[in-house]
């Protein structure tokens, strides 16, 4: 399945949005479903890359990069998520 973040906007920082987001994903993971993430222009803040994917990386315990991929994301991105994933494991 993929994902195409700017059908959710450009800049992904609300809690909403987020909760949105992790939602879609989360439904499609039960399902057994393996995601690509398409963030062509789009920008998530730390906090809700946190709220998405560091909660998703600590449910998947090890298989995060089987079900989830990116595609078309900045550096800016992976950053972002990188630091949110970081985040939500040292806490």
């Amino acid at each position: 399945m993929e994902v195409v973040l700017s059908n959710y906007g450009e800049v992904i920082a609300t809690d909403e949005k987020s909760q949105e987001i992790y939602d879609i994903l989360k439904k499609s993971i039960d399902e057994g479903q393996v995601i690509v993430i398409d963030a062509k222009d789009v920008t998530i803040s730390t906090k809700s890359a946190r709220f998405i994917f560091g909660r998703l990386y600590k449910e998947l315990k090890g298989l995060f990069n089987e079900k989830i991929s990116f595609k078309n994301n900045s550096s800016l991105f992976t950053f972002s998520v990188n630091e949110g994933i970081l985040t939500e494991v040292n806490n």
